[in-house]
């Protein structure tokens, strides 16, 4: 089933990354903020992303970081995300020693939720 131009332009995709840095050497909180904050404004710089500090672990060389951005185009999204893991792990000091991404289809409220999952699996079937 062919979608005009419209309707595809009214999909929004969020997406998701959460990372877990490491800070090797770091001794202090305010020795792992330096690196964060380096790391978070590489981020922010680079791409169109929000960049969240997720709890304030009392381990100085360990950070939960939060990467969000949406579009119309699941692949676009991807793409920046990825491009973002990238730039982490090119950072001289962090390490990103976990990393999970998500990129989903994001639906009003005001949606049908069962007339939309129809909606994707005919999608899914015509290939």
């Amino acid at each position: 089933m062919a979608r005009s131009t419209a309707e595809s332009d009214d999909r929004i995709y969020v997406g998701v990354v959460r990372l877990v840095i490491q800070v090797p050497g770091a001794r202090t909180r305010k020795d792992r903020r330096q690196v964060i904050s380096s790391v978070r404004d590489r981020l922010r710089h680079r791409f169109e992303v929000a960049v969240h500090e997720i709890g304030t672990s009392g381990d100085p060389t360990h950070q939960v970081m939060v990467l969000t951005t949406a579009g119309n185009d699941a692949r676009v999204v991807r793409s920046v995300l990825d491009r973002c893991v990238g730039t982490v792990h090119d950072h001289p000091v962090a390490i990103a020693i976990q990393v999970d991404v998500d990129v989903s289809r994001w639906q009003s409220s005001a949606d049908d939720w069962a007339a939309r999952m129809m909606d994707e699996l005919s999608e899914d079937d015509d290939g």
